[in-house]
């Protein structure tokens, strides 16, 4: 595969009352006994019931239900993005990575999405992910961390310095990726100098963040396909969840 770099009680109250006879008055008479209570048991007080108040550390939730307020929609000659029938779909056009970045900007981050591919070449060989911490240059050019997949089952966490892709972990085979449109599950964590990529509950990379590199900026979500004879590539992002670590 060659894959190029971009959760009552109730009262109780019983007398017994125990008097003694006398057979004979020259007896003296055997004094009565004292009335006994079984004391009463308070009833319990009822407990009220305090309502669940549900927490989240989100710092951004979003089903592209309707159009995104913080991903960009866009269309140009390199392909395009927007939020479309309940999803976030990207096209790639060309054989480089294309994406759509967030408004906002984020420090430390578990980035968590499903993910699909709907357009590939025919050996699958497409790619599809998020970048964390991009920053732009004022050339345009980007820098960031990139996790991803492949539809064809490779997964790979990549250093983005000028749009240039080097490998932290270079493109591995996993059966745990779902392969062709089938969905997968993204858990991209990017914290500190640790990046970690789950797919499907299992953690399949983990590697260092650049010394050099940046420690904050917007996330991307990101098509290709790494076939120049067929160069078009879609995927559908959902299910968004960006929270603190």
């Amino acid at each position: 595969m060659n894959k190029r770099n971009r959760l009552t009680v109730g009262m109780i109250a019983t007398i017994i009352l125990l008097a003694c006879a006398c057979p004979a008055t020259s007896l003296t008479p055997i004094a009565e006994e004292p009335t006994t209570s079984i004391p009463v048991i308070p009833t319990e007080p009822d407990i009220p019931i305090i309502p669940t108040i549900e927490t989240s550390s989100a710092l951004l939730r979003d089903d592209f239900s309707v159009p995104s307020a913080e991903l960009e929609t866009f269309s140009d000659d390199s392909g395009s993005a927007e939020t479309k029938d309940g999803v976030y779909v990207v096209r790639s056009t060309g054989e480089l990575w294309n994406w759509g970045a967030s408004t906002s900007e984020f420090n430390d981050t578990v980035i968590e999405f499903d993910t699909t591919t709907t357009i590939a070449p025919a050996n699958n060989n497409a790619g599809s992910g998020v970048i964390c911490r991009m920053h732009a240059r004022e050339d345009n050019s980007i820098d960031g961390y990139l996790l991803a997949i492949s539809a064809d089952g490779f997964y790979s966490i990549r250093s983005i310095v000028s749009s240039s892709m080097d490998p932290l972990v270079d493109w591995t085979y996993s059966d745990t990726i779902n392969q062709g449109n089938l969905e997968n599950t993204i858990r991209a964590t990017c914290n500190g100098s640790e990046l970690i990529l789950e797919v499907n509950g299992e953690v399949l990379a983990t590697a260092s963040a650049t010394a050099d590199g940046p420690t904050s900026g917007a996330i991307a979500f990101a098509a290709v396909s790494f076939e120049t004879g067929e160069p078009l590539a879609e995927v559908h992002y959902d299910n968004l969840v960006v929270s603190a670590p």
